[in-house]
């Protein structure tokens, strides 16, 4: 009895509360004028990123056309965690933080060790293939202009976004500098069975010097059924792409949650009662198997001589 009114006491407070979640876990709708009238890079308008800056772990082409024999130079190289590259035979160089042109000068550079400049591709050269001569001295070119010597990008691996919550794969993904939200949410295999179309948001973190994260409001209806691009943001490296569950759900997990801790008690109460009943009926001889050898004994004996 004194179980049956607490449960009751718990019920009562659990309607109100499940109430009161599926009504504030609502998106806040945020004006798509005023969206509109920011000047924020989407689908239609999207904008170059600056110079990519190489990090762990990136991987990186370097060719050079010319160096020591048995000792060529070319091929796909990884940026390791301490954010230097190998060039085999010819050492290591630092390239974390760096651009691409300022790799090739860096790499230039390293290589005059092993390398002499006209190999390098840091003279100028006339149409007889003779070095420019200007004031008695060799007209030479800049490192990061050598014409022998190529550097670029193989695989954009450290500039990610992040696509979490209900979708089919969270994760995190590389960005070239082209996807939208839409896209994005292709990637990560569209909207989960249980997910909340209307509330979705883009969360982009603050510059160093910045204040706070920037949250934007993402309208999925009008992106997918009425092709507006209004929200239908160009990501940047390190935007979270967040895509909240059904309130509803939200509100039957939690609830499922906070009653099982009640439903093992249940079960155990239910449990020891069982296992008090089956004690009882041992001590007082109802046991199938007593009962089974009182009625035994008291059939005649079929097999006795007198019979």
């Amino acid at each position: 009895m004194d179980c049956t009114r607490t449960t009751r006491r718990g019920a009562g407070w659990l309607l109100p509360l499940a109430a009161l979640l599926a009504c504030g876990c609502q998106t806040v709708r945020t004006p798509e004028e005023k969206i509109a009238r920011m000047n924020l890079p989407r689908e239609l308008n999207k904008t170059s990123l600056p110079d990519y800056v190489v990090e762990s772990p990136d991987i990186i082409r370097v060719e050079v056309l010319q160096a020591l024999p048995g000792r060529p130079i070319g091929g796909e190289r990884l940026v390791r965690p301490d954010g230097k590259i190998s060039l085999d035979f010819y050492g290591d160089v630092y390239v974390a933080g760096l651009t691409i042109s300022e790799i090739k000068e860096k790499v230039v550079i390293h290589l005059r060790k092993y390398l002499t400049d006209d190999v390098l591709g840091l003279f100028k050269f006339d149409e007889d293939l003779k070095p420019q001569m200007k004031d008695g001295k060799v007209v030479t070119i800049p490192p990061g202009e050598s014409d022998v010597v190529f550097v670029d990008v193989a695989s954009y691996n450290s500039k990610v976004y992040y696509v979490q919550g209900d979708v089919t794969i969270p994760g995190r993904f590389p960005i070239t500098g082209n996807e939208t939200v839409l896209d994005a949410l292709n990637y990560a295999g569209g909207f989960g069975p249980t997910a909340a179309t209307q509330n979705v948001r883009l969360v982009r973190p603050a510059p160093p010097d910045a204040c706070c994260a920037q949250t934007l409001p993402v309208n999925m209806s009008a992106i997918i059924n009425a092709g507006d691009t209004t929200t239908n943001y160009q990501l940047m490296p390190g935007d979270r792409l967040l895509v909240y569950r059904d309130p509803i759900v939200r509100t039957t997990v939690f609830l499922s949650r906070l009653a099982e801790p009640f439903s093992l008690v249940v079960n155990q109460i239910f449990t020891v009662s069982l296992a008090r009943r089956s004690l009882s009926g041992n001590l007082n001889g109802n046991s199938p198997t007593t009962g089974r050898t009182n009625a035994t004994s008291r059939l005649p004996n079929l097999t006795s001589p007198g019979r």
